[in-house]
């Protein structure tokens, strides 16, 4: 069975033993795992370096040509291949894809006007990412996309990881983060529902970067993704739940 594990660029930066120990389980037990990733700290770095301004909106972040530059390099050259790095460093053996490259991640405009080279996902060449499971390897996939016009786009890297799991038919997706899952109030919560969380995001209690997540979380459920989950490293933390369980 598929399972896609997304991890947020927050997170890249601090991963724990126990990140890599849950992981390697996960892959003894015979799980099939795919990592998509972002890397915001470092597109913030390059675009400091750069003079650029660093522009988000509902939770995205806004793209233009120039700003493109920092954001490929930040993702494909220093993200992704530090990642692979600490993968392997840690016994497990990975390959870097990058979205963007033989058209993995295919995407037209999210809203040009709004956002920029921002893509919205249209299909995923699963072949690509199956063939280095094939290989015995996790692949590592940078949220880059491209246009059937052969641009290159940012996607949102939570909404790129829910496009690859539901282009797989993913058993399970994982969120992980530098929080263990959703906080709603001060509490931390083991299970939300798709109304809680609709609920919420209207009273400002989920916001920011956290509104893609859950709702790239729903979008899974609805193409029945069986288990969906925003964790921390250990992988463990709150469920998405699409209805109230009644006991």
């Amino acid at each position: 069975m598929f399972h896609v594990v997304k991890i947020g660029g927050s997170t890249l930066a601090d991963l724990q033993p126990a990140f890599f120990a849950a992981l390697k389980k996960r892959i003894q037990q015979g799980d099939k795992i795919v990592i998509v990733h972002g890397g915001g700290p470092e597109i913030n770095k390059k675009l400091k370096a750069s003079g650029l301004p660093l522009e988000m909106k509902d939770g995205i972040r806004i793209t233009t040509k120039e700003t493109l530059a920092c954001v490929e390099a930040a993702l494909k050259d220093i993200t992704n291949k530090n990642l692979v790095h600490v993968l392997n460093e840690n016994g497990i053996s990975a390959q870097g894809l990058c979205g963007s490259e033989q058209s993995l991640i295919q995407c037209d405009f999210l809203d040009k006007t709004q956002y920029g080279w921002v893509g919205r996902v249209i299909t995923v060449k699963t072949e690509i990412i199956e063939n280095v499971l094939n290989s015995c390897m996790v692949p590592v996939i940078a949220s880059l996309g491209i246009t059937d016009k052969g641009e290159t786009v940012n996607i949102n890297a939570d909404t790129a990881a829910g496009e690859t799991a539901a282009a797989l038919s993913a058993h399970s997706i994982c969120f992980v983060t530098d929080t263990p899952g959703i906080q709603i109030n001060g509490k931390w919560k083991d299970t939300l529902t798709v109304s809680e969380i609709r609920e919420n995001i209207i009273q400002g209690h989920i916001h920011g970067g956290m509104v893609p997540k859950v709702e790239a979380a729903i979008k899974c459920l609805d193409i029945n993704i069986r288990e969906v989950l925003i964790t921390d490293q250990t992988l463990s933390g709150t469920v998405i739940a699409a209805k109230e369980v009644m006991v």
